[in-house]
């Protein structure tokens, strides 16, 4: 996430908003077809308990066969894609990104895989080169040298070539066809999957698609944000999304230990992530002028209600993973669909007035999506609203107070000191990691709450020495039976 961050602001800083624009474009059409190239086959692989080798080349050969023919509706539609969103120079940049289609569909069943054996760190350390090559070796130099919009697609060709052809030769498997069908089971399942991979999709690109309607420079504004915005949310819960279906897959039996976990993981990720999404609330100017140059001062009324809605979204993540893992993703699949048919009318209602409005809708359609699934998640887990709500609150309140502390250090820089916003910024993320660290090292029932710290010590024999002798002291503090001599369940090893 951190080598994605740097090359992203490096990239912004020369490119400037409409090549993001055109791009962002493009992202969104191979986003919407890959979710039928996979068709929900690559979670079934990870989810069916007995599995075979007729069962992966049946996977692999279908979606190597469908993407191949996806690539080419796409490049031919490309023309008519564009004008439909009021920019035909796009045209080139949607037929290159096609070819992104078949390229990924080579390493979609090695990841299942890898995902199915727990394998994770193989499939972080494929990704984390593939993105420092493509982004740092490709797209920087050819922006540097006058490409434009065409660095950001170099980049995005190479970065998926190569964690495709990276994460094949980490587990090798068949690739002999084999066109026959998948078995029912799997063919259920994944059916279901590709519907909420549908609704997840139409959640993720509804606003940009509304935004689309205000022309290349204002979605390049706009999908710089939700990009900066959505980046820090997405590698914070990505491991953990691959972890829980896995892990809690194996122990769906137990569901009243998944819930212990799904609170405690739900109190940790709010926690950090609130705290986080603070600071671009508080201090937008400072940090969007501070990492991006005045060519970028569009962003800044769009943060506040971006942060607002990150740390639901990033909550509102687990849910889904853990439903699938209990082998129901149908209860995830309503309130995802419902939610975004609302969505839907909302954003391009919002598209007549401005991008800002956009944002402000999106925040409120996050709120709505995160209830209506908790709702479907508490029930099935037997975890009651008020519990949850109280712990909601009290992280948000921590974040507040964190966020105006933040605040109040920026006015001191910027009145006596007179300092611009890049040293502004790099002092107050000095400042601002320097104590949330402090915080949770020292103070993580406040940060995090209770139920979090006795979660934590459960796996008392995987964490620091150090960091455990902390939890044992902040364990003491509480009210109630200190220690946790033992793991609440299997499922989250």
């Amino acid at each position: 996430m951190l080598c994605s961050l740097a090359a992203g602001i490096v990239l912004a800083r020369i490119l400037g908003p409409k090549p993001y624009g055109q791009m962002i474009l493009a992202s969104t059409v191979y986003g919407f077809v890959n979710l039928f190239v996979d068709g929900g086959l690559s979670q079934a692989l990870i989810q069916k308990q007995a599995l075979d080798e007729r069962d992966i080349r049946k996977a692999f050969s279908w979606q190597v066969a469908i993407a191949l023919k996806a690539t080419g509706v796409i490049y031919m539609l490309a023309p008519w894609i564009a004008r439909s969103f009021h920019d035909a120079s796009a045209t080139r940049v949607i037929q290159a990104m096609s070819g992104m289609i078949a390229i990924q569909s080579i390493g979609s069943v090695s990841a299942a895989l890898l995902r199915r054996r727990m394998q994770f760190k193989t499939i972080q350390c494929a990704g984390v080169a593939s993105s420092a090559v493509a982004f740092v070796a490709v797209g920087i130099p050819l922006a540097f040298r006058g490409a434009g919009v065409w660095s950001l697609v170099a980049a995005a060709l190479c970065q998926c070539l190569l964690n495709a052809i990276l994460l094949y030769f980490a587990t090798r498997h068949s690739l002999v066809p084999h066109f026959g069908l998948p078995d029912r089971s799997m063919a259920a399942f994944g059916g279901t999957i590709a519907a909420n991979n549908l609704v997840n999709w139409g959640h993720s690109n509804l606003d940009n698609l509304a935004a689309a309607q205000l022309g290349p420079v204002a979605l390049g504004l706009y999908g710089r944000a939700c990009n900066f915005a959505y980046q820090p949310v997405n590698a914070a819960v990505a491991g953990l999304q691959s972890v829980l279906m896995s892990s809690v897959a194996r122990a769906h039996e137990r569901q009243r230990d998944v819930g212990k976990i799904t609170l405690s993981l739900m109190a940790i990720v709010l926690g950090v992530l609130s705290c986080a999404y603070a600071i671009c609330a508080f201090i937008p100017e400072t940090t969007m002028v501070g990492l991006f140059g005045e060519k970028w001062r569009g962003l800044v009324p769009l943060m506040l209600p971006l942060a607002m809605a990150m740390p639901l979204y990033g909550v509102h993540c687990l849910l889904g993973p853990i439903l699938s893992g209990l082998g129901k993703p149908h209860f995830e699949f309503w309130p995802q669909a419902i939610s975004c048919a609302t969505a839907a009318v909302a954003l391009f209602g919002a598209a007549r007035i401005s991008i800002l409005a956009i944002a402000w809708t999106l925040l409120g359609a996050t709120i709505f999506r995160f209830v209506l699934l908790a709702s479907f998640t508490f029930r099935l887990l037997e975890i009651g609203w008020g519990k949850a709500s109280l712990m909601l609150l009290k992280r948000i309140g921590f974040a507040i107070a964190f966020g105006g502390l933040v605040w109040s250090a920026d006015q001191i820089l910027r009145a006596p000191f007179h300092l611009g916003a890049g040293p502004r910024l790099a002092i107050l993320a000095s400042f601002s990691v320097g104590w949330l660290g402090w915080m949770v090292w020292r103070a993580g029932e406040i940060v995090f709450g209770h139920d979090a710290i006795r979660f934590l010590l459960g796996y008392a024999d995987l964490l620091p020495a150090s960091y455990v002798k902390q939890l044992r002291m902040q364990a003491h503090r509480l009210p109630g039976p200190a220690l946790v001599s033992s793991r609440p369940t299997e499922a989250a090893g």
